[in-house]
Protein backbone atom coordinates (compact mmCIF):
# COMPACT_ATOMS: atom_id res chain seq x y z
CA UNK A 1 0.00 0.00 0.00
CA UNK A 2 2.57 2.38 0.69
CA UNK A 3 4.51 1.81 -2.51
CA UNK A 4 1.26 2.36 -4.74
CA UNK A 5 0.66 5.75 -2.60
CA UNK A 6 4.24 6.70 -3.57
CA UNK A 7 3.76 5.77 -6.72
CA UNK A 8 0.50 8.02 -6.97
CA UNK A 9 2.23 10.65 -5.59
CA UNK A 10 4.41 10.63 -7.79
CA UNK A 11 2.03 10.66 -10.75
CA UNK A 12 0.43 13.31 -9.51
CA UNK A 13 3.63 15.30 -8.98
CA UNK A 14 4.65 14.75 -12.80
CA UNK A 15 1.24 15.99 -13.58
CA UNK A 16 1.29 19.12 -11.94
CA UNK A 17 5.11 19.41 -13.17
CA UNK A 18 3.60 19.32 -16.93
CA UNK A 19 0.93 21.28 -16.10
CA UNK A 20 3.16 24.25 -14.69
CA UNK A 21 5.57 24.20 -17.88
CA UNK A 22 2.53 24.40 -20.37
CA UNK A 23 0.66 27.23 -18.16
CA UNK A 24 4.43 28.43 -18.42
CA UNK A 25 4.30 28.39 -22.02
CA UNK A 26 1.49 29.30 -23.11
CA UNK A 27 1.85 32.75 -20.40
CA UNK A 28 4.48 33.62 -22.43
CA UNK A 29 2.71 32.99 -25.99
CA UNK A 30 -0.38 34.92 -24.53
CA UNK A 31 1.86 37.49 -23.31
CA UNK A 32 3.61 38.28 -26.91
CA UNK A 33 -0.12 37.61 -28.51
CA UNK A 34 -1.67 40.03 -26.41
CA UNK A 35 1.64 42.88 -26.80
CA UNK A 36 0.68 42.37 -30.87
CA UNK A 37 -3.19 43.39 -30.26
CA UNK A 38 -2.20 46.21 -28.01
CA UNK A 39 -0.53 47.97 -31.39
CA UNK A 40 -3.20 47.20 -33.69
CA UNK A 41 -5.96 44.74 -34.74
CA UNK A 42 -4.85 41.44 -35.30
CA UNK A 43 -4.23 40.22 -39.18
CA UNK A 44 -5.87 36.84 -39.45
CA UNK A 45 -4.05 35.88 -42.82
CA UNK A 46 -0.08 37.39 -41.58
CA UNK A 47 2.14 34.54 -42.65
CA UNK A 48 5.62 34.26 -41.68
CA UNK A 49 7.89 33.79 -38.47
CA UNK A 50 9.71 37.18 -37.15
CA UNK A 51 12.95 37.36 -35.14
CA UNK A 52 13.47 33.69 -36.07
CA UNK A 53 17.16 31.98 -35.37
CA UNK A 54 17.97 29.42 -37.32
CA UNK A 55 20.85 27.79 -35.80
CA UNK A 56 18.88 27.44 -32.63
CA UNK A 57 15.57 25.98 -34.13
CA UNK A 58 18.10 23.56 -35.66
CA UNK A 59 20.22 22.85 -32.87
CA UNK A 60 16.40 22.19 -30.80
CA UNK A 61 16.26 19.10 -33.72
CA UNK A 62 19.29 16.90 -32.00
CA UNK A 63 18.21 18.28 -28.20
CA UNK A 64 14.23 16.98 -28.98
CA UNK A 65 15.97 13.94 -30.52
CA UNK A 66 18.57 13.24 -27.44
CA UNK A 67 15.66 13.70 -25.07
CA UNK A 68 13.11 11.58 -27.06
CA UNK A 69 15.70 8.65 -27.27
CA UNK A 70 17.13 8.73 -23.86
CA UNK A 71 13.62 8.17 -22.59
CA UNK A 72 11.95 5.28 -24.53
CA UNK A 73 15.47 3.53 -25.18
CA UNK A 74 16.42 3.28 -21.47
CA UNK A 75 13.78 0.84 -20.55
CA UNK A 76 13.75 -1.15 -23.71
CA UNK A 77 18.03 -1.67 -23.63
CA UNK A 78 17.38 -2.24 -20.09
CA UNK A 79 14.92 -5.20 -20.44
CA UNK A 80 17.00 -7.08 -23.76
CA UNK A 81 20.52 -6.03 -22.95
CA UNK A 82 21.62 -7.81 -19.58
CA UNK A 83 24.90 -5.07 -18.82
CA UNK A 84 22.10 -2.64 -18.92
CA UNK A 85 19.52 -4.15 -16.29
CA UNK A 86 17.70 -1.48 -14.67
CA UNK A 87 16.42 -2.18 -11.17
CA UNK A 88 12.72 -3.06 -11.44
CA UNK A 89 11.50 -0.35 -9.03
CA UNK A 90 13.11 2.40 -11.61
CA UNK A 91 11.14 1.23 -14.51
CA UNK A 92 8.27 1.30 -12.34
CA UNK A 93 8.86 4.54 -11.39
CA UNK A 94 9.60 5.60 -14.32
CA UNK A 95 6.59 4.58 -16.26
CA UNK A 96 4.18 6.05 -13.58
CA UNK A 97 5.98 9.14 -14.05
CA UNK A 98 5.45 9.18 -17.56
CA UNK A 99 1.65 8.18 -17.05
CA UNK A 100 1.08 11.32 -15.39
CA UNK A 101 2.80 13.37 -18.14
CA UNK A 102 0.49 11.53 -20.38
CA UNK A 103 -2.79 12.43 -18.52
CA UNK A 104 -1.87 16.20 -17.86
CA UNK A 105 -0.93 16.65 -21.05
CA UNK A 106 -4.13 15.79 -22.57
CA UNK A 107 -6.02 17.53 -19.47
CA UNK A 108 -4.11 20.80 -19.04
CA UNK A 109 -1.84 20.94 -22.46
CA UNK A 110 -4.04 19.49 -25.58
CA UNK A 111 -7.80 19.99 -24.62
CA UNK A 112 -7.31 23.84 -23.40
CA UNK A 113 -5.26 24.32 -26.72
CA UNK A 114 -8.37 23.22 -28.87
CA UNK A 115 -10.53 25.41 -26.93
CA UNK A 116 -8.03 28.55 -27.57
CA UNK A 117 -8.15 27.53 -31.43
CA UNK A 118 -11.47 26.66 -32.07
CA UNK A 119 -12.99 29.49 -30.30
CA UNK A 120 -10.53 31.89 -32.35
CA UNK A 121 -12.30 35.02 -33.39
CA UNK A 122 -10.66 34.53 -36.69
CA UNK A 123 -12.70 31.33 -37.27
CA UNK A 124 -15.40 33.27 -37.26
CA UNK A 125 -18.86 31.55 -37.73
CA UNK A 126 -17.18 28.60 -40.16
CA UNK A 127 -17.82 26.00 -36.79
CA UNK A 128 -21.17 27.59 -36.04
CA UNK A 129 -22.33 28.76 -33.02
CA UNK A 130 -21.66 25.41 -31.01
CA UNK A 131 -18.53 25.84 -28.63
CA UNK A 132 -18.32 22.64 -27.71
CA UNK A 133 -16.18 21.13 -30.30
CA UNK A 134 -13.05 20.18 -28.78
CA UNK A 135 -15.05 18.27 -26.11
CA UNK A 136 -17.03 16.58 -28.43
CA UNK A 137 -13.77 15.29 -30.45
CA UNK A 138 -12.12 14.64 -27.32
CA UNK A 139 -15.22 12.15 -26.86
CA UNK A 140 -15.39 10.69 -30.09
CA UNK A 141 -11.21 9.84 -30.20
CA UNK A 142 -12.06 8.10 -26.92
CA UNK A 143 -14.68 5.84 -28.18
CA UNK A 144 -13.11 5.29 -31.08
CA UNK A 145 -9.81 3.68 -29.36
CA UNK A 146 -12.03 1.71 -27.64
CA UNK A 147 -14.31 0.25 -30.38
CA UNK A 148 -10.81 -0.05 -32.15
CA UNK A 149 -9.15 -2.30 -29.45
CA UNK A 150 -12.17 -3.73 -28.68
CA UNK A 151 -12.49 -5.33 -31.98
CA UNK A 152 -9.12 -6.33 -32.42
CA UNK A 153 -8.91 -7.92 -28.95
CA UNK A 154 -12.07 -10.12 -30.28
CA UNK A 155 -10.66 -10.72 -33.48
CA UNK A 156 -7.50 -11.89 -31.83
CA UNK A 157 -9.32 -14.03 -29.11
CA UNK A 158 -11.11 -15.75 -31.95
CA UNK A 159 -8.12 -16.33 -33.36
CA UNK A 160 -6.30 -17.49 -30.86
CA UNK A 161 -9.26 -19.58 -30.28
CA UNK A 162 -9.24 -21.46 -33.64
CA UNK A 163 -5.65 -22.19 -33.67
CA UNK A 164 -6.08 -24.26 -30.57
CA UNK A 165 -8.47 -26.16 -30.90
CA UNK A 166 -10.95 -24.58 -28.81
CA UNK A 167 -14.69 -25.99 -28.71
CA UNK A 168 -17.07 -24.78 -31.84
CA UNK A 169 -19.24 -23.19 -29.38
CA UNK A 170 -16.39 -21.22 -27.91
CA UNK A 171 -14.53 -20.37 -30.83
CA UNK A 172 -16.93 -19.85 -33.20
CA UNK A 173 -19.74 -18.61 -31.54
CA UNK A 174 -21.37 -17.25 -35.22
CA UNK A 175 -21.94 -21.01 -35.64
CA UNK A 176 -25.75 -22.14 -36.14
CA UNK A 177 -27.41 -23.67 -33.34
CA UNK A 178 -29.02 -26.13 -34.11
CA UNK A 179 -25.43 -27.48 -36.21
CA UNK A 180 -23.70 -27.14 -32.77
CA UNK A 181 -26.41 -28.97 -30.80
CA UNK A 182 -26.11 -31.53 -33.19
CA UNK A 183 -22.48 -31.79 -32.55
CA UNK A 184 -23.53 -32.30 -28.64
CA UNK A 185 -25.54 -35.33 -28.99
CA UNK A 186 -23.45 -37.02 -31.40
CA UNK A 187 -20.54 -36.73 -28.84
CA UNK A 188 -23.15 -38.02 -25.64
CA UNK A 189 -23.86 -40.30 -27.38
CA UNK A 190 -20.26 -41.80 -28.54
CA UNK A 191 -19.54 -40.91 -24.84
CA UNK A 192 -22.87 -43.40 -23.71
CA UNK A 193 -21.20 -46.30 -26.16
CA UNK A 194 -18.37 -46.43 -24.82
CA UNK A 195 -19.40 -46.46 -20.68
CA UNK A 196 -21.95 -49.68 -22.11
CA UNK A 197 -19.11 -51.62 -23.35
CA UNK A 198 -16.79 -50.61 -20.91
CA UNK A 199 -19.07 -51.62 -17.87
CA UNK A 200 -20.45 -55.09 -19.86
CA UNK A 201 -16.72 -55.71 -19.65
CA UNK A 202 -16.61 -55.25 -15.74
CA UNK A 203 -13.50 -53.07 -15.85
CA UNK A 204 -14.66 -49.38 -15.77
CA UNK A 205 -11.53 -48.15 -14.63
CA UNK A 206 -11.65 -45.25 -11.77
CA UNK A 207 -9.67 -42.17 -13.18
CA UNK A 208 -6.46 -41.39 -11.03
CA UNK A 209 -7.67 -37.64 -11.00
CA UNK A 210 -11.10 -36.77 -9.66
CA UNK A 211 -10.44 -33.41 -12.18
CA UNK A 212 -9.28 -35.19 -14.87
CA UNK A 213 -12.42 -34.79 -17.07
CA UNK A 214 -11.85 -31.21 -15.92
CA UNK A 215 -8.28 -30.98 -17.47
CA UNK A 216 -8.57 -33.39 -20.79
CA UNK A 217 -12.00 -34.42 -22.43
CA UNK A 218 -11.92 -36.62 -25.17
CA UNK A 219 -14.60 -37.09 -27.55
CA UNK A 220 -15.06 -38.68 -31.13
CA UNK A 221 -15.25 -34.95 -32.65
CA UNK A 222 -14.06 -32.64 -30.19
CA UNK A 223 -10.45 -32.58 -28.35
CA UNK A 224 -10.62 -29.93 -25.38
CA UNK A 225 -7.68 -29.11 -23.46
CA UNK A 226 -7.21 -27.50 -20.12
CA UNK A 227 -3.91 -26.30 -21.34
CA UNK A 228 -5.38 -24.75 -24.15
CA UNK A 229 -7.56 -22.89 -22.18
CA UNK A 230 -4.59 -21.50 -20.34
CA UNK A 231 -2.87 -20.86 -23.23
CA UNK A 232 -5.15 -19.18 -25.27
CA UNK A 233 -6.01 -16.48 -22.55
CA UNK A 234 -2.28 -16.16 -22.01
CA UNK A 235 -2.05 -15.26 -25.77
CA UNK A 236 -5.74 -12.89 -25.88
CA UNK A 237 -3.92 -11.26 -22.90
CA UNK A 238 -0.73 -10.84 -24.64
CA UNK A 239 -2.19 -9.64 -27.50
CA UNK A 240 -4.23 -7.31 -25.68
CA UNK A 241 -1.43 -6.03 -24.43
CA UNK A 242 0.40 -5.28 -27.90
CA UNK A 243 -2.87 -3.59 -29.56
CA UNK A 244 -3.16 -1.42 -26.44
CA UNK A 245 0.45 -0.11 -26.79
CA UNK A 246 0.30 0.28 -29.85
CA UNK A 247 -2.53 2.74 -29.70
CA UNK A 248 -0.66 4.52 -26.52
CA UNK A 249 2.13 5.03 -29.31
CA UNK A 250 -0.53 6.35 -32.01
CA UNK A 251 -1.37 9.11 -29.52
CA UNK A 252 1.68 10.01 -28.39
CA UNK A 253 2.92 10.52 -31.95
CA UNK A 254 -0.01 12.47 -33.15
CA UNK A 255 0.62 14.78 -30.48
CA UNK A 256 4.18 14.66 -30.85
CA UNK A 257 3.77 16.20 -34.33
CA UNK A 258 2.03 19.30 -33.53
CA UNK A 259 4.38 20.13 -30.34
CA UNK A 260 7.16 20.03 -32.88
CA UNK A 261 5.22 21.79 -35.39
CA UNK A 262 4.45 24.24 -32.86
CA UNK A 263 8.11 24.63 -31.53
CA UNK A 264 9.70 25.24 -34.82
CA UNK A 265 7.50 28.36 -35.18
CA UNK A 266 7.79 30.15 -32.17
CA UNK A 267 10.34 32.29 -31.21
CA UNK A 268 12.03 34.86 -28.87
CA UNK A 269 11.37 33.66 -24.54
CA UNK A 270 8.12 31.06 -25.90
CA UNK A 271 10.90 29.40 -27.72
CA UNK A 272 13.05 28.92 -25.06
CA UNK A 273 10.59 27.87 -22.48
CA UNK A 274 8.53 25.22 -24.88
CA UNK A 275 12.19 23.90 -25.64
CA UNK A 276 12.87 23.08 -22.41
CA UNK A 277 9.11 21.78 -21.22
CA UNK A 278 9.37 19.48 -24.56
CA UNK A 279 12.46 17.85 -23.65
CA UNK A 280 11.09 16.87 -20.27
CA UNK A 281 7.64 16.24 -21.58
CA UNK A 282 9.24 14.04 -24.35
CA UNK A 283 11.53 11.81 -21.77
CA UNK A 284 8.94 11.34 -19.12
CA UNK A 285 6.62 9.69 -22.42
CA UNK A 286 9.19 7.99 -23.67
CA UNK A 287 9.66 6.33 -20.07
CA UNK A 288 6.17 4.98 -20.32
CA UNK A 289 5.87 3.90 -24.02
CA UNK A 290 9.25 2.42 -23.51
CA UNK A 291 8.52 0.54 -20.49
CA UNK A 292 5.75 -1.11 -22.16
CA UNK A 293 7.30 -1.81 -25.76
CA UNK A 294 10.11 -3.75 -23.54
CA UNK A 295 6.84 -5.82 -22.47
CA UNK A 296 4.95 -6.55 -25.43
CA UNK A 297 5.60 -10.33 -26.23
CA UNK A 298 6.53 -11.38 -29.96
CA UNK A 299 7.20 -14.64 -31.64
CA UNK A 300 10.31 -13.73 -33.16
CA UNK A 301 12.34 -10.42 -32.98
CA UNK A 302 10.74 -9.25 -30.09
CA UNK A 303 14.16 -6.87 -29.42
CA UNK A 304 13.88 -5.26 -33.26
CA UNK A 305 10.40 -4.58 -33.11
CA UNK A 306 10.84 -2.70 -29.96
CA UNK A 307 13.43 -0.87 -31.00
CA UNK A 308 12.00 0.12 -34.57
CA UNK A 309 9.24 1.50 -32.43
CA UNK A 310 11.18 3.10 -30.19
CA UNK A 311 12.75 4.97 -33.42
CA UNK A 312 9.24 6.31 -34.81
CA UNK A 313 8.82 7.38 -31.07
CA UNK A 314 11.99 9.38 -30.83
CA UNK A 315 12.20 10.23 -34.92
CA UNK A 316 8.53 11.78 -34.91
CA UNK A 317 8.80 15.33 -32.96
CA UNK A 318 11.90 15.67 -34.94
CA UNK A 319 9.83 15.23 -38.01
CA UNK A 320 7.11 17.43 -36.86
CA UNK A 321 9.91 20.39 -36.19
CA UNK A 322 11.64 19.88 -39.26
CA UNK A 323 8.01 20.53 -41.23
CA UNK A 324 7.79 23.81 -39.31
CA UNK A 325 11.43 25.09 -40.57
CA UNK A 326 10.46 24.36 -43.92
CA UNK A 327 6.93 25.96 -44.05
CA UNK A 328 7.65 28.82 -41.12
CA UNK A 329 7.75 31.59 -44.62
CA UNK A 330 4.18 30.76 -45.45
CA UNK A 331 2.99 29.33 -41.90
CA UNK A 332 -0.07 31.90 -41.34
CA UNK A 333 -1.21 30.60 -37.47
CA UNK A 334 -3.92 32.85 -37.34
CA UNK A 335 -5.05 31.86 -40.51
CA UNK A 336 -8.91 29.84 -40.41
CA UNK A 337 -7.48 26.55 -41.78
CA UNK A 338 -4.58 26.77 -39.22
CA UNK A 339 -6.74 27.30 -36.70
CA UNK A 340 -9.43 24.68 -37.85
CA UNK A 341 -6.51 22.07 -38.53
CA UNK A 342 -4.86 22.98 -35.02
CA UNK A 343 -8.12 22.36 -32.99
CA UNK A 344 -9.42 19.50 -34.20
CA UNK A 345 -5.65 18.01 -34.11
CA UNK A 346 -5.06 19.28 -30.40
CA UNK A 347 -8.78 18.12 -29.25
CA UNK A 348 -8.47 14.27 -30.90
CA UNK A 349 -4.76 13.76 -29.62
CA UNK A 350 -6.13 14.58 -26.00
CA UNK A 351 -9.07 12.15 -26.48
CA UNK A 352 -6.58 9.54 -27.76
CA UNK A 353 -4.02 10.22 -24.66
CA UNK A 354 -6.58 10.96 -22.11
CA UNK A 355 -8.08 7.02 -22.94
CA UNK A 356 -4.75 5.87 -23.11
CA UNK A 357 -3.20 7.18 -20.20
CA UNK A 358 -6.34 6.69 -18.09
CA UNK A 359 -7.27 3.11 -19.20
CA UNK A 360 -4.11 1.64 -20.80
CA UNK A 361 -1.63 2.97 -18.25
CA UNK A 362 -3.50 3.99 -14.75
CA UNK A 363 -6.04 1.14 -14.91
CA UNK A 364 -3.94 -1.40 -15.74
CA UNK A 365 -0.30 -0.72 -14.54
CA UNK A 366 -1.40 0.38 -11.08
CA UNK A 367 -3.70 -2.42 -10.76
CA UNK A 368 -0.92 -5.07 -11.09
CA UNK A 369 1.55 -3.55 -8.37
Amino acid sequence: TRRLLQLAVLALLAGGVQATSSALARRHGGDAHDAHDDEGEVDCYASGVDDWHKGLHIGAIFIVLAASGLGVFLPVLGHFVPQLHMPRTALTLGKHLGTGVIIATALIHMLPGGYENLGNPCIGSRMGDFGGWPGTLAMMAIFAMHLIEFVLSNHAMGKHAHSHGLPADLAAPHHDAEARAATRVENDSTQTASLRVDSHAGELEKPQDENCDAVAVHTHHNHVHGASFINADAMTMAERHRISTYILELGICLHSVIIGLTLSVATGSEFKTLLIAICFHQFCEGLALGSRLAEVQHRKNAFLRAALSAAFFMLVTPLGMVIGIGIRYSYAPSSPASLIAMGVLDSLSAGILLYSGLVNLLAEEFGTL
